[in-house]
């Protein structure tokens, strides 16, 4: 398929259907006049449930059987001639690998060494450096010996310690060189980074790329999280100086591909890019449908698309658990009670209310295979698409 062609009735299949994001992105297309399927290596994952998907499938874990993952994902693109294939989540590292071995499909991501790098947290500073850019002091820690370097009793640096491949905040934890260094499980096969702690506000920013320019842009500064982890309101900004950052580092790269990064911006003033996410994130609930996103998958020649609504989005569930715990005073508890009434669910559609309802199901049915897996709900989120190097 030519990108430049006029987007029309497309074939869309997307991957990843347990995030949000993914539920977002259906929704969009399907209003947009496409046709879109779903599949998800989770049985029972919110996008399952949308009168927006003409069909979802269950695939093979791509972390236990890569091989039959690959296969049903081709079976699928022939079945339905599909002309567009989006992944959202963590598969996005094994789609990568075989985009150039579907025919007469699109594929949209970048190439699997470069995505491997952005994924990288201690390869993706690097890349940061190269392309000229500024970025907190990072250390690699491959050994126990590394962090204890770190180690001074006189200094009052702090250093944010996470494995190089991890998502969720998953194990991150902020050390303070005069503290005696934690005991950490550290190796060349399963290396960690030290990140210089930096003090500022913390923001996000999502992007569609083709070919080293940005197609459609958002970001949003971060307010309330799942504990430690991923944002969970969504308010968009327009900082035009992220903008700026990310269209000079999309550059850099040539990327094409959804992409999105964590900053701090510090009391000077100073970018500090922590990592990236080169695939789907939460940036997308921030379009809409008049925004035709569309025209960024497709048409190379569309402008920059940037969302034309203003309103905050959320997950009004996680708002509940987490939110209002993250707010102890008065005045936080104000600002959490202002925010849930300003902000708009983003799974809740009147047209589409099944996966608003089936989130309780969703949410059970993950806890069930996560005892009986013995891991946390988080952990086995992503336990069958995680990529770890």
């Amino acid at each position: 398929m030519n990108i430049n062609e006029s987007t029309g009735n497309q074939a869309v299949l997307i991957t990843g259907g347990r995030a949000p994001a993914a539920l977002e992105l259906a929704r969009q297309l399907s209003a947009l006049g496409h046709t879109v399927y779903a599949a998800d290596s989770l049985a029972n994952p919110l996008i399952r449930f949308s009168n927006c998907i003409s069909r979802f499938y269950k695939l093979p874990s791509p972390r236990e059987n890569e091989q039959a993952f690959v296969a049903r994902i081709k079976e699928i693109v022939q079945a339905h001639h599909i002309e567009l294939l989006v992944p959202t989540c963590e598969e996005i590292y094994y789609i990568s690998q075989i985009k150039n071995s579907i025919a007469g499909c699109k594929v949209f991501t970048d190439d699997p060494e470069k995505l491997i790098m952005l994924h990288n947290k201690w390869a993706f500073i690097g890349l940061v450096g190269a392309a000229g850019l500024h970025a907190p002091e990072t250390i690699l820690l491959q050994s126990q010996n590394d962090l204890e370097l770190l180690h001074n009793a006189s200094s009052d640096a702090k250093w944010v310690l996470k494995p190089v491949y991890s998502r969720f905040a998953s194990y991150t934890r902020v050390y303070e060189a005069r503290e005696l260094p934690p005991a950490l499980f550290l190796s060349k096969e399963y290396p960690w980074v030290a990140q210089q702690f930096v003090k500022g506000r913390e923001y996000c920013t999502y992007a569609i790329a083709q070919q080293g320019k940005v197609y459609a842009y958002t970001d949003y500064e971060v307010d309330f999280t799942a504990g430690m982890g991923a944002s969970i309101y969504f308010k968009p900004c327009g900082h035009p100086e992220l903008l700026k950052w990310v269209q000079a580092f999309v550059h850099h790269i040539g990327f094409t591909g959804q992409i999105a990064f964590d900053f701090i911006i510090d009391e000077g003033g100073e970018i500090n890019p922590l990592e990236c996410n080169p695939r789907a994130t939460s940036g997308l609930h921030l379009f809409c449908e008049k925004d035709k996103i569309d025209q960024a998958l497709w048409d190379a020649d569309a402008g920059m698309i940037i969302p034309s609504e203003a309103k905050p989005k959320m997950i009004s569930s996680a708002m509940l658990y987490y939110g209002i715990k993250q707010r102890k005073s008065l005045r936080g508890f104000g600002h959490w009670l202002v925010s849930m009434a300003s902000g708009k669910d983003v799974i809740f559609q009147w047209k589409d209310p099944k996966p608003f309802l089936a989130q309780g199901y969703v949410m059970f049915d993950l806890w069930r295979k996560a005892r009986k897996a013995r891991k946390t709900i988080k952990a086995f989120s992503t336990h069958d698409i995680e990529w770890n190097g």
